[in-house]
């Protein structure tokens, strides 16, 4: 119960409310810009799905959530946190239900508050310090922003060779600024030492002490962090892809990934609930761009958001309800990074 009251607070502020508004107008005004486009046709397309293909993109969009877990539950490890299930379910369950909320807060509200929430949840289940896990959270956008940067890039190379799109080369730019910045900051925090600690207020100095932890500590296994984000960004291209082949419409694979890439950075803008609004255009245009008519870039646009987007906000209503969670024991452990341990006290 105290989980929803939270979500539908998170939701009803002026501010969220505002915000899906703006959405609801950037999906009108994307809408009326395509006036010349055959609604009729794009229906047509949707009735024609294969219903096979459809939910074979809908399962492999849906193994992200499991991929997500399981680095996570790394990054933890790192950290100095080992989780144990209570249950007949495992910790990845657990830490797959957190993730699934984090990822509907992220649907419904702006300023990606579902990594918050994220936070919160884990602290009622597992008694993890905030701040650690805000830090763990924090190494997560780092390590995607960077893998993303990389796939982007290459997929670019093979869909654009030659004649590179600005709205592409603009997003891969900010990319790398996000990559970039995140880096320079997880560096400035392992290499912050007790002088900067003690320049800090003491009311936030615990806080400061934790989040350097969870950051600093759960950035180790660098190859395993890297090969489980890998997979993540190749699931949203195959997603791509698969709805494409779904409708019927022919797209090349390295024009699916740039195309589900760039859908990804602009639905971490802030400014409209899971970028609700905002991505759909930058979906439309990616694939105007590589030859798809207009009629089927609607057509997938629709489609690749009803995965992306609208099964996951179904996904998270259904767990609210149902209000289910996984018992799980905390054992703390020497971090693998250097950072400060809590001396391998259990806590439950």
């Amino acid at each position: 119960m105290g989980e929803r009251l939270s979500i539908v607070r998170r939701f009803g502020t002026p501010k969220n409310l505002l915000s899906i508004l703006f959405a609801g107008v950037l999906l009108v005004l994307t809408a009326w810009s395509m006036a010349d486009i055959d609604w009729n046709s794009v229906i047509g397309y949707l009735g024609e799905t294969d219903l096979l293909w459809f939910l074979l993109a809908l399962v492999v969009f849906h193994a992200l959530s499991l991929v997500r877990s399981l680095r996570w539950r790394t990054l933890l490890r790192n950290a100095g946190y080992e989780l144990t299930a209570t249950g007949a379910l495992g910790t990845v369950a657990e830490l797959t239900r957190i993730i699934y909320l984090g990822w509907f807060v992220n649907c419904i509200t702006v300023a990606r508050l579902g990594d918050v929430y994220r936070c919160s949840l884990l602290r009622r289940s597992a008694d993890v310090e905030f701040g650690v896990t805000a830090g763990t959270v924090l190494t997560e956008r780092v390590v995607d922003f960077s893998v993303l940067v990389v796939v982007l890039g290459i997929s670019t190379l093979f869909a654009f060779w030659g004649d590179f799109p600005t709205f592409v080369v603009n997003a891969l730019l900010v990319g790398a600024a996000l990559s970039g910045f995140g880096l320079t900051g997880v560096l400035a925090l392992r290499h912050s030492n007790r002088t900067v600690e003690r320049l800090i207020p003491t009311r936030f100095r615990r806080y400061y002490v934790h989040l350097r932890r969870g950051t600093v500590g759960s950035l180790d296994r660098i190859p395993t962090l890297v090969g489980y984000t890998a997979v993540g960004w190749i699931i949203e291209g195959v997603t791509m892809y698969l709805v494409a082949v779904a409708i019927g419409v022919s797209l090349p694979i390295a024009g699916a990934f740039v195309t589900a890439l760039v859908a990804v950075l602009l639905s971490t803008v802030p400014v409209t609930p899971g970028g609700l609004g905002v991505t759909e255009v930058g979906i439309a245009f990616v694939l105007g761009w590589v030859g798809v008519d207009s009629t089927a870039v609607a057509a997938v646009t629709i489609l690749n958001r009803l995965i992306s987007y609208w099964s996951v906000v179904g996904v998270g209503v259904l767990l609210s309800l149902l209000g289910l969670r996984v018992p799980i024991e905390l054992t703390t452990t020497p971090a693998t990074s250097g950072a400060p341990t809590f001396g391998g006290k259990s806590r439950t």
